[in-house]
């Protein structure tokens, strides 16, 4: 029989309760993108942004092409990929990637930024590393993030919480991104499943999307289920999964 570290397992539940959203007084909640693996769950207010900073594009584009056809500008970068799967006049596509610092195929976020146009009033900031995520913001000024209004992102490798290290650099991005923004919505990624961590079940793929918190006197804690009435499974085929079934 598996045993636990009480003290371990404490750590790791004060961890995710850094990513339990919270309800919002001011705004509802839209779903943007792909019925499935693509989409977020974001504020409503999104639907008036006007720039939006997308890292890690990959096969599909569907979130960025839904604010693109609403009229926001929208700055796409990626190393892996040599073209969009999708065209649209709104996008901008850069075959560099996102790294602590502007070297190689990298860019750093000061460098990323800089490619918007004029000053945004209602900017978008969104990301999917791969697990790149957690050496970036280990030299990230979360102020940085400061202009964004919204952000959104897939969060990965949670199967590695285990080693201190690790479990170091997660604490340190979610703290970055929860000093100016709060989590309003969690959803899991069913293309991965969950991994015992401390006597804690944890998907190891998590998205993730923020508000920013001048934008919304918040009213505690969210109610509403995981996955909620906007989730979709991220793989079709496959039940999505349960974060608070008891």
């Amino acid at each position: 029989m598996q045993l636990y570290d009480v003290r371990q397992q404490h750590r790791v539940l004060e961890l995710l309760a850094l990513m339990r959203p919270l309800a919002m007084r001011r705004h509802g909640k839209v779903r943007l993108g792909n019925h499935y693996d693509g989409g977020y769950v974001v504020p409503d207010c999104a639907l008036a942004c006007d720039a939006v900073v997308s890292i890690g594009v990959g096969p599909d584009v569907s979130f960025d092409l839904a604010l693109a056809q609403r009229g926001a500008k929208v700055i796409q970068f990626d190393h892996t990929v040599a073209k969009l799967p999708v065209e649209h006049p709104f996008f901008r596509f850069f075959r560099k990637g996102w790294g602590p610092r502007t070297e190689g195929d990298f860019l750093s976020l000061q460098d990323i930024c800089a490619q918007l146009e004029g000053t945004p009033q209602h900017p978008l900031f969104k990301f999917d590393i791969e697990g790149g995520e957690y050496e970036i913001f280990e030299q990230l000024n979360p102020d940085a993030l400061l202009s964004f209004e919204v952000i959104c992102c897939e969060l990965h490798d949670f199967n590695k919480l285990a080693d201190p290290l690790f479990f170091n650099r997660v604490k340190h991005l979610l703290e970055c991104l929860g000093k100016h923004h709060a989590p309003i919505h969690l959803h899991a990624n069913n293309y991965k499943g969950f991994v015992m961590v401390e006597g804690v079940p944890i998907p190891e793929v998590l998205e993730l999307s923020y508000l920013r918190r001048d934008l919304d006197g918040f009213a505690g804690y969210s109610r509403e289920p995981i996955p909620g009435p906007l989730d979709r499974p991220n793989h079709p085929f496959q039940a999505d999964l349960c974060l608070n079934p008891f």
